[in-house]
């Protein structure tokens, strides 16, 4: 099969960047950037990482949640790692390359694919971004929303999950009138929201038959300069819309027993307009609740108190990570919130 990377340079020749990314793993050290340069999309959603060697990690994920059953969802990753850095994709020695697709049905069965790209490539300007992982899938992204497919020759999972932007990127210490350019979320861990909340829109060929619905969306990126169990301990993530509202919760915990304090970041917008965010001491409390059969979390932030409840377990390894789905119920600023939606993981090294 012939690279399309040629093709694509020459008809972008007025890109800010075109970043091809090597599928072999690298045995030097490399550069990590934790700092963006703006807050544009084609800043933050540019890979940090110079290059991909064993100790690296970078991943571009996207999901999308049905409104009317949490039991429905599709979530996309893009990874550039190996199992070294991130032990929980599979070990692959001769590529770092790697599209992950998870699409959850009504009954709550989950239909799990993935490939293995022959290259990779993210492109950026201004606010317009574009990765393809060839063959398998990619995105088109700007300030009014995002396109991210998915498929490839005998995949389980095709499709394509549209959202519609509706809040500004979100990093670690983000406040409701000032975007932080520190991308750092703690030591050698790096993450931005590039989608904190959107509308979403789904339309999948899941084993040859279809999964379309409407709900809410959101698109990430983590990276970092050591294997990932090596910075993480305890980790708790999620986002979760419900009624007007779109919260955002990142907690986690370093190894050691000197770092049991918590990192965190939170975030939540009524209608899209950012009500508060920020990372500092306080912004969030997470209480973990988790059976061998059942997985639910509850969320305190300044004026919230949510309860998140899982309706379909996604993907875990059933000791060290979880992700859900879940409905979401509770209280925010003083409003009594019903019937939402979340996708909610952790993760657990020690």
């Amino acid at each position: 099969m012939h690279s399309w990377l040629p093709l694509l340079i020459a008809a972008l020749t007025t890109g800010q960047y075109i970043t091809t990314i090597d599928p072999t793993p690298v045995t030097y050290p490399v550069d990590v950037n934790f700092t963006g340069d703006s807050s544009d999309l084609s800043d933050l959603t540019a890979p940090k990482l110079e290059a991909i060697n064993q100790t690296v990690f970078e991943w571009w994920y996207f999901d999308a949640i049905s409104s009317s059953n949490p039991n429905v969802s599709v979530v996309l990753t893009f990874f550039t790692t190996t199992a070294t850095a991130f032990p929980l994709v599979p070990p692959n020695s001769s590529s770092v390359l790697l599209t992950y697709v998870w699409a959850t049905l009504p009954d709550g069965t989950t239909v799990v694919d993935k490939a293995v790209p022959n290259d990779a490539a993210v492109l950026g300007e201004q606010n317009q971004t574009s990765g393809i992982w060839e063959s398998t899938g990619g995105w088109i992204g700007r300030t009014t929303g995002y396109d991210a497919w998915m498929g490839w020759e005998g995949s389980r999972v095709s499709g394509r999950i549209q959202l519609d932007t509706s809040s500004a990127p979100l990093s670690p210490c983000s406040t409701p009138t000032q975007f932080d350019l520190s991308l750092a979320l703690g030591p050698d861990l790096g993450w931005v929201s590039l989608v904190p909340g959107s509308r979403a829109v789904v339309d999948l060929l899941v084993d040859g038959h279809p999964l379309q619905f409407t709900g809410v969306g959101y698109h990430d990126k983590n990276w970092g300069s050591r294997p990932f169990q090596s910075l993480v301990a305890s980790w708790s993530w999620g986002h979760a819309h419900v009624g007007p509202y779109s919260l955002v919760w990142m907690q986690y915990t370093r190894p050691g027993s000197n770092s049991s304090v918590p990192i965190a970041s939170a975030y939540v917008a009524k209608d899209g307009q950012v009500m508060q965010s920020g990372c500092e001491a306080g912004i969030v409390a997470i209480q973990q609740r988790r059976t061998a059969t059942s997985y639910g979390v509850e969320v305190v932030m300044p004026g919230v108190r949510l309860r998140v409840q899982g309706t379909a377990q996604v993907a875990g390894d059933g000791q060290h990570y979880f992700r859900w789905n879940g409905g979401v119920s509770g209280e925010i600023f003083g409003e009594r919130v019903e019937g939402g939606v979340a996708v909610f993981e952790a993760f657990e090294f020690e």
